[in-house]
């Protein structure tokens, strides 16, 4: 990632398990883990791409809650929120961006959340650490230059970036899909991806991804 020219960190994406709203014998995470316990690795959790954040999030589960749900792997997040809201997948760790319109239309449901504290759109829902999980997780969202970029077009890009960053609109849009994070830009920024780097790298040998 040192190779590549830092632009703007624009936002950090949310992440909350999901399930569907019909069922009815799931309001929390006690409920979903009783659920997912007695269907075992029947228990389908839908996610975007193998090895993936979201494949992260759901061996995080397992072993936090003896769990053996299995993870499906699918091409986007719109699709997985698509399965769910169907009824072809038990859970997901959707972002909520991802997941909003089915759960406005009252298809799918939030039981907890991979944030610090409450995401605002969803206060009535739990954080894992309010549940005695340590567990916080965001992806990025992130303009990242090519190898080798002047230092006339990084400033150029830097200053763009900044000015819809700071514009009503994109404050709008942080609000609206429940993004979180504030503005990150040069070597603050590079900074922040060789700490995800390594913490990435921690949980990816944990599961089994990459030998070290």
């Amino acid at each position: 990632i040192e190779n590549f020219t830092p632009i703007m960190r624009m936002a950090e994406d949310t992440f909350c398990l999901w399930v569907n709203s019909d069922r009815k014998d799931i309001n929390n995470v006690d409920d979903f883990v009783k659920a997912a316990k007695a269907k075992g690795k029947g228990w389908i959790m839908a996610g975007t791409g193998k090895s993936s954040e979201d494949n992260l999030l759901t061996d995080f589960l397992n072993s936090a809650y003896g769990l053996t749900m299995k993870y499906v792997p699918y091409k986007g997040g719109g699709k997985v929120a698509k399965e769910l809201a169907g009824k072809n997948a038990d859970s997901t760790v959707n972002n909520p961006s991802e997941q909003l319109g089915f759960y406005q239309a009252g298809n799918t449901k939030p039981l907890a959340a991979f944030t610090p504290q409450r995401p605002p759109m969803f206060k009535d829902t739990p954080t894992f650490r309010e549940l005695g999980q340590d567990m916080v997780y965001f992806m990025q969202r992130t303009v990242v230059g090519a190898p080798g970029m002047s230092k006339e077009a990084q400033a150029y890009y830097t200053d763009l970036f900044s000015k819809v960053y700071n514009s009503d609109k994109w404050q709008k849009y942080l609000k609206d899909k429940s993004l979180q994070g504030e503005l990150l830009t040069g070597d603050a920024l590079m900074d922040y991806w060789k700490r995800e780097r390594e913490v990435h790298r921690k949980m990816l040998i944990k599961m089994g991804a990459i030998s070290g």
